[in-house]
């Protein structure tokens, strides 16, 4: 097959691969333009294992292409070819990456939280409730604490310190009302 190459600026028409004054042809295009090839898709992202492989496809294309009339300019023929395959092979990474896309939506959160965020803030939530605690004047915290930690009811705590249901009432609302300020939660029970 005898294909028209320019090659260093002289238009050579001669079989691809025969020799002409010791080196063919095409061993003159492959050494002349394989390495500015090789820059070509180093600079394209390729991962430097696959640039020979791709140097190589790309004058596997050019010897295998058989267009009607002769190749007038390989250099730039080459060219086409090798942003063809990395065109492609991008193409082809798209595809196989698509299987593994997972959209992102804006409404989508994740069911548990991280555990160590979650230890953390239950941390400085339980540190809160201590300040809050300790915020209360004596009265309202006993009061409290006999019904949230030891789990009195208003009755026993009434008959245990001789005061009223109704203060008992009184110390529980005004704790959860400090409690929620402190810990900057809203009470349904409060009025503004």
């Amino acid at each position: 097959m005898s294909r028209s190459l320019r090659i260093g600026g002289t238009r050579r028409s001669e079989p691809i691969g025969t020799a002409d004054d010791g080196i063919g042809g095409f061993d003159r295009l492959f050494r002349e333009e394989a390495p500015k090839l090789a820059r070509f898709f180093r600079r394209g992202g390729t991962h430097r294992d696959d640039v020979p492989d791709l140097v190589q496809e790309s004058f596997v294309r050019l010897v295998g292409a058989t267009p009607s009339d002769s190749i007038r300019a390989p250099q730039a023929y080459l060219q086409r070819i090798a942003r063809n395959l990395l065109f492609d092979r991008s193409k082809r990474l798209s595809h196989r990456l698509a299987g593994m896309h997972m959209p992102y939506e804006e409404q989508s959160v994740p069911a548990l939280a991280p555990e160590q965020t979650l230890a953390i803030e239950a941390r400085q939530t339980l540190m809160a409730y201590e300040r809050a605690l300790e915020g209360l004047t004596a009265r309202t915290r006993e009061v409290f604490t006999l019904h949230r930690e030891q789990e009195r009811s208003y009755k026993e705590i009434s008959a245990q310190l001789g005061i009223s249901v109704g203060t008992v009432e009184y110390h529980i609302a005004r704790a959860l009302v400090h409690i929620a300020d402190a810990l900057d939660l809203t009470c349904p029970s409060r009025t503004i």
